[in-house]
């Protein structure tokens, strides 16, 4: 590791974080609250010089609700796109109802009001582009506990998105409990490569592939449990992924080699964590990997770091 930088010293809980590479900066989201599952979530969005330096940030809430997990991406119309689950609470802070948030921004020091795209109940986790014309919608999965199932999406979040696939991976028809947080790339030919947690059974995550129309799925088992899924596509035979991983005796932040088409899983490196942690987002910048995540290891403090890598020639080719 190059350098380890801590970018929060809140008196708060912060977490569920994500990263990406817009106008030449890099910019993390993440959830600000009083703790895991209080109902006072807030995002911050922080535009980050290259070295990890704060240049602003910004600071998002929603009246009565409890924003979490917020995703960014960059659209095929290359504005940057913020990802949210609000989450709607009565006084015991039980949850009463949910919808999907978007917000976007030309440039990233300002940003549009809110559109919904409602899914109540439904979360929708993350969404990605394609920059190529020829798929330029977005596409994202979105699960729901209760239906022991995630459905596949497309379309314009900042309008509609439509589901293309219920059931793309679920309980009752594949044999496999509790799928939920995904992260998914579209290849060049429109194949899709999908990583799907799940919190049943043998708790190990699978690998999914589809080709358009993407009514047809086909799943691998990885044999290893990884939450908060990101994956970063370096070519088609060498993804990055990072999650929170299970070492027998605590939970942890990881980066690990995937190879999406045998579906070989190989660590790359274990990232200072502890106790509530993880939730990554990926950059790569050249050959600078920058991870974002979250870990409670100093002070028992749930706090944002950037991991700074340099990563060598033969790792991206």
């Amino acid at each position: 590791m190059k350098q380890l930088k801590r970018l929060t010293f809140a008196d708060k809980h912060c977490a569920f974080t994500d990263l990406t590479h817009f106008n030449g900066a890099l910019f993390c989201c993440f959830r600000e609250a009083q703790d895991h599952v209080s109902g006072d979530g807030i995002l911050r969005v922080l535009c980050l010089t290259k070295d990890g330096q704060i240049h602003y940030q910004q600071r998002l809430t929603i009246t009565g609700a409890d924003l979490r997990d917020p995703k960014l991406c960059i659209t095929n119309k290359n504005e940057l796109m913020l990802l949210a689950y609000a989450r709607y609470a009565n006084a015991e802070n039980k949850t009463t109802s949910t919808e999907n948030l978007v917000w976007v921004s030309q440039t990233g020091d300002s940003w549009s009001s809110p559109s919904s795209l409602g899914l109540n109940l439904w979360w929708l986790w993350r969404v990605r582009f394609n920059q190529s014309s020829v798929f330029p919608e977005g596409y994202g999965f979105a699960y729901n506990r209760r239906a022991d199932r995630i459905d596949f999406y497309q379309g314009d979040p900042k309008r509609h998105l439509q589901r293309v696939k219920q059931g793309a991976l679920s309980l009752d028809k594949h044999g496999l409990g509790y799928p939920n947080e995904s992260d998914l790339i579209i290849e060049d030919d429109g194949k899709i490569i999908a990583l799907i947690r799940r919190d049943a059974d043998s708790f190990s995550a699978v690998l999914g592939e589809s080709y358009p129309p993407y009514t047809t799925w086909h799943w691998r088992d990885l044999n290893e449990y990884i939450g908060g899924p990101v994956m970063y596509r370096l070519h088609a035979e060498k993804y990055i992924v990072a999650g929170r991983a299970w070492t027998g005796k605590q939970l942890i932040t990881r980066l690990w080699l995937l190879n999406p088409i045998t579906a070989e899983l190989n660590v790359l490196a274990t990232l200072p964590s502890a106790g509530d942690n993880s939730y990554p987002g990926i950059s790569l910048v050249g050959n600078e990997l920058y991870v974002s995540y979250y870990s409670s290891h100093i002070d028992n403090r749930s706090q944002i770091y950037l991991a700074h890598y340099e990563v060598s020639d033969s790792l991206i080719k």
